[in-house]
């Protein structure tokens, strides 16, 4: 694993990220409020918990871009060649069902 991805999972689970609340803890800034619902921005409100974010599908465009990075790192070790940065990608909802999907990569809803 990258060595920036090893240091935001350690400091994501101890709670060591540059959220809004932890930059007004550490002297860094005066306001801990979200820019997006000016609710109390935490580490756990950044990756999971805004309302605004979750219902403008940031979670999702974040949750789909992991998802296609395992199925590249998977078909790179079974020797597969790559699909496009726009292929379509079928993911299974939470509830069984199956949703095809164009993603671009680099576009953010």
């Amino acid at each position: 694993m990258a060595p920036l991805r090893i240091s935001f999972l350690i400091r994501s689970v101890y709670d060591l990220l540059p959220s809004n609340a932890n930059l007004v803890r550490w002297g860094k800034k005066d306001d801990p409020t979200c820019p997006l619902c000016q609710g109390r921005q935490t580490t756990e409100h950044v990756l999971s918990s805004c309302k605004v974010a979750l219902s403008q599908g940031r979670y999702t465009w974040r949750h789909n871009r992991v998802l296609q990075e395992l199925a590249s790192v998977i078909s790179t070790a079974k020797g597969e060649i790559h699909p496009s940065s726009t292929s379509s990608t079928v993911f299974t909802t939470e509830g069984g069902v199956k949703m095809a999907r164009r993603v671009d990569p680099n576009k953010h809803p």
